[in-house]
């Protein structure tokens, strides 16, 4: 991004003496200084599926409890590892004691979360359901624009913007009477992408729905984001 914003501006009309006008004192006799903006978007399909899931558990032994989570936990990474076009991480492990009041037998509650990622939906669902098989319940599933499409995408942007910025100085310049347009700084915000948000689900009622009865993988279509990039810069008509 940074090698082809750099080419690309090459061709701009940058003033060399672009530092010396700091104030509107320093402006030559007859110029103008206006600061100026242009914005492009697009709208692209996710390409990136990612699945939350934990598994949640409780017993009156936290050594056993923490022995079950990390059995489940290990039979998943082991199970999502086997899938190439997947990427698994684990997430945050969680063991607290809990009573449901002051009378009650001491119970530990144990947690701990998976978070798979992948391009190739049908396998990465494929393995959802067979982790949801094994007692991890669904924290959330949704598509988002992976980095590698999001930075193509602005890239592409990138001249499209800087020609409609200098656009848009030679129009303001003529509006202003002025036969010429410098841009002095010029500066690129990358803007970002509207992402769906994961539904989210918690609860022992799912981890123990999964291990009593054969489920259904889950079902996920892509959405559409829409990614911006934004130039601004100064320019000294006259």
């Amino acid at each position: 991004m940074r090698i082809l914003l750099a080419a690309l501006l090459l061709f701009l009309p940058l003033s060399a003496n672009a530092q010396d006008y700091k104030t509107l004192l320093d402006i030559p006799e007859g110029a103008t200084l206006v600061s100026l903006s242009a914005t492009e978007r697009v709208e692209v399909e996710q390409d990136l599926l990612i699945a939350n899931l934990r598994f949640e558990a409780e017993n009156a032994s936290p050594k056993e409890l923490q022995d079950q989570i990390n059995k489940i936990m290990k039979k998943a990474v082991d199970e999502a590892k086997k899938v190439k076009s997947v990427k698994v991480s684990t997430q945050q492990y969680y063991v607290h004691e809990y009573r449901r009041d002051k009378h009650a037998p001491r119970t530990w509650r144990g947690n701990q979360g998976l978070q798979i990622k992948g391009k190739v939906a049908d396998e990465l669902l494929e393995l959802t359901g067979k982790l949801q098989e094994m007692g991890l319940s669904m924290n959330g599933l949704s598509y988002s624009v992976s980095p590698e499409l999001l930075e193509e995408t602005r890239e592409n942007l990138l001249e499209e913007t800087l020609i409609k910025l200098q656009s848009k100085a030679a129009r303001t310049a003529k509006a202003l009477g002025k036969s010429k347009a410098d841009l002095l700084q010029v500066n690129v915000s990358m803007g970002g992408g509207h992402y769906a948000q994961p539904q989210m689900m918690r609860g022992m009622a799912h981890a123990e729905m999964a291990m009593d009865s054969k489920m259904a993988a889950p079902v996920a279509a892509p959405g559409q984001s829409n990614i911006t990039l934004t130039v601004s810069a100064q320019a000294l008509v006259k």
